[in-house]
Formats: structure tokens, sequence, C-alpha cells
């Protein structure tokens, strides 16, 4: 018997010493973006926000997918924009896609989305790489990067 308590003892003081990493707290997981890497997980408002401000179809293709990237349209069904990243972070969205055409550029896109409403839509056109999260934080930041609010009127 004792044989068999000795190890179970040893194993007992030896886990209790080791300390155990901390568990995010919900604010710490609210400071994360959740990416999505389809158009397909476009939000349903946010795509008719971008219809009616864009005053267009708002056709886009996936990151992986060919698109018309300058103004010599090779393929007439391929759309002229390219989804580059999707985010969530809580109730805040971003969009940012490459715009083809004349003079090639990134548009960026946020607003909130709560329940069956949106809010606070700003959008911006960059020459910048707008690829992920950190290097718009970055230039949000160092105001290199300033989306203007858009009023919304749905009808």
């Amino acid at each position: 018997m004792k044989k068999i308590l000795i190890p179970i003892l040893i194993l007992l003081i030896s886990c209790s010493d080791k300390k155990s990493e901390p568990k995010k707290t919900a604010t710490e997981l609210d400071k994360n973006w959740t990416d999505f890497s389809t158009k397909d997980s476009i939000p349903e408002l946010l795509t008719l926000t971008l219809k009616k401000v864009l005053n267009d179809d708002f056709k886009i293709a996936n990151p992986n997918e060919e698109f018309n990237r300058t103004d010599v349209i090779i393929n007439d069904s391929a759309p002229r924009r390219q989804l580059r990243l999707l985010s969530r972070k809580n109730s805040l969205w971003r969009i940012t896609y490459v715009q083809g055409g004349i003079g090639e550029h990134y548009v960026y896109a946020e607003c909130k989305i709560t329940n069956d409403s949106i809010s606070d839509f700003k959008i911006s056109q960059s020459l910048l790489r707008l690829e992920n999260n950190d290097s718009i934080d970055k230039y949000l930041a160092d105001k290199k990067l300033e989306p203007k609010k858009v009023k919304i009127i749905m009808k």
C-alpha cells in the first residue's frame, strides 16, 4: 500500500507546484478580431449598405479568385473588387477590398451591426496596403487612414 501512496503523493505535490496559465477574461477576448475568409461571410446589412453608398451592385471576388484588376476588361462577368479582409470584434465590422480599374486602390469600410441595424458606417479609399487588423489599427492611430462617416438612409 505504501508503494502506491508515495508515487501518488509525489505526483500531487508536483502538480500543485505548477502554475496554471491565466485564463483570458471576457474583456481580453473582446479585444480580439475574428477574421472571415469568404465574401459569403459579409453580413447582409453591410452588403446592402455598400450597394447603397457605392450606388452599384457591389460584386466582389473572394481573396483567391480572379477579378478585373485593371481598366482593361478581360472577363466582363468578373467583379472589379477582391475581398482582402473581413473581420468582426463584438459589434464592429471591418472590410477591405482591392478596387480594380484605373488607379487600383484599397477601400476600407467599418460599421457597427447590432441585431438588425447598422450604424457608424465609415469608408475610405487608400493606396496603403490594408491586409490585416494590426496594420489598419496602426494606420488609424497614425491618422494615415481616416475613414469618413456616411449617413445612411435606407428606403
